[in-house]
C-alpha cells in the first residue's frame, strides 16, 4: 500500500482495495474489416454462451458485387471441423489446401459468411482467382 508503506498480498485493511481501470475492448481484425453496409448478427447461441455469427446486408447490394480476397491460413490438414465455420479448399502449386480462419484475429470479415441452407437462400458464389478466394453476389441482396 502506497499510503501506509506496507507490502501486502491482498487489499490494505486500512485503505481498502485498489480501483481497477479496465482496458478498452478492441474489436478483432475480422470485425474491423467488415464493410460499413454489412452487419453481424447472432444466428445461434451454443453452450458456454458461444455465438455463431452471420453476415447480413444493411442496404441493397447489387448482383455481381465482388468481395475479397478471403483472408485466412493455408494448411494441408483441417485441425478441427465445425459446421458453423467456413472452411474452403483451394488449389495452389498443384496441391490441395484448406483455407481456414481459426480465430477472428487471423482472418477478415468473410470468415463470418455462412453456407446457404438451400439454393433459394444462396446469395454468393465463391471462386478462386490468381491464388485468392473471392465471393461474388449472384443476385440482388436485400437488407
Amino acid at each position: 500500500c502506497e499510503d501506509c508503506g506496507k507490502s501486502l498480498l491482498g487489499e490494505c485493511k486500512l485503505h481498502g482495495p485498489l480501483i481497477r481501470a479496465k482496458d478498452r475492448v478492441i474489436p478483432s481484425r475480422a470485425r474491423l474489416t467488415l464493410p460499413h453496409y454489412l452487419t453481424l448478427r447472432v444466428l445461434e447461441l451454443r453452450a458456454g454462451n458461444q455465438q455463431i455469427l452471420g453476415v447480413f446486408a444493411k442496404k441493397v447490394i447489387q448482383k455481381r458485387t465482388q468481395f475479397g480476397p478471403y483472408v485466412g491460413q493455408l494448411s494441408t490438414k483441417l485441425t478441427r471441423y465445425d459446421e458453423s465455420r467456413l472452411v474452403l479448399q483451394v488449389l495452389k502449386d498443384g496441391g490441395k489446401y484448406f483455407l481456414d480462419t481459426p480465430n477472428e484475429d487471423c482472418g477478415n470479415w468473410m470468415m463470418f459468411v455462412r453456407l446457404a441452407r438451400n439454393q433459394e437462400e444462396q446469395t454468393l458464389v465463391a471462386y478462386q482467382h490468381c491464388g485468392e478466394v473471392y465471393f461474388t453476389t449472384v443476385k440482388v441482396v436485400k437488407p
